[in-house]
């Protein structure tokens, strides 16, 4: 699997909303809570991965957490992400990002940490007093977009390799089975009960750390389009600097 930078997408993944299984066998005997087997287990690897993949896209929303090493690169992700619309952020030792995308329209309001590293000092310092607090709307041709393929689950779950079945785990009460990324590199865990939303994937130890992905189906009334006064158009701001 690959690992979420702006070269290589993904290490890990988790969720946690499964549908309950239903019916009791009779009055005098608690209600089954335990959420139906869902068959992946009993499948091959790319079927299953398959399921776990559609089941994210059915769900059409989801909140993506994560703390990754790539290389001694750490990174930690927070989106949330609604059909084909996202907010969130990205922090790595060299700054900040905020990311927005909203009705085709990308965001960003990185920190002056983060406009430093890809800009220079001087740049960076102009870009700052420019922009402000605003957000900075930007071209899908602009290097910066590729910064939103880290929240795309089609890269996010496609795997590098040939996949294997793993072992099977339980994280928090729920079950899961394995799927293994070509020679060990990485191990996605899809839920084998209720619905298969893939509940974890765990790097190898040239990426090590994990996603955590939950809320699924959740509305998310905070990924919205800034207001209008709040954003610089960055193809503008660049000109000026």
């Amino acid at each position: 699997m690959r690992s979420p930078t702006i070269k290589k997408h993904l290490v890990a993944v988790v969720a946690v909303a499964l549908l309950a299984g239903c019916g009791g066998k009779g009055e005098s005997e608690p209600e089954s809570t335990a959420p139906a087997d869902n068959g992946v287990a009993a499948l091959a690897p790319n079927e299953a991965l398959q399921r776990a993949t559609t089941a994210v896209r059915n769900a059409k929303s989801y909140h993506l957490v994560g703390d990754v090493d790539n290389d001694g690169q750490k990174m930690t992700l927070d989106f949330k992400v609604t059909g084909s619309d996202l907010g969130g952020r990205v922090s790595t030792d060299d700054g900040t990002v905020e990311l927005l995308s909203v009705a085709g329209q990308q965001y960003i309001r990185p920190d002056e940490k983060f406009w430093a590293k890809n800009l220079g000092a001087q740049a960076s310092g102009e870009i700052v007093k420019l922009m402000g607090e605003k957000w900075a709307k930007v071209s899908k041709k602009d290097d910066f977009s590729q910064l939103f393929d880290i929240a795309n689950i089609d890269e996010l779950l496609k795997p590098d390799g040939t996949l294997t079945k793993g072992a099977a785990k339980e994280f928090d009460g729920v079950k899961t089975i394995g799927l293994v990324d070509g020679d060990n590199s990485g191990t996605l865990y899809v839920a084998t009960t209720g619905e298969p939303y893939p509940i974890r994937m765990e790097g190898d130890q040239d990426t090590a750390g994990q996603i955590t992905f939950s809320e699924f189906g959740a509305t998310f009334d905070d990924v919205k389009a800034p207001p209008e006064d709040q954003v610089v158009d960055f193809d503008q701001l660049k000109s000026k600097k």
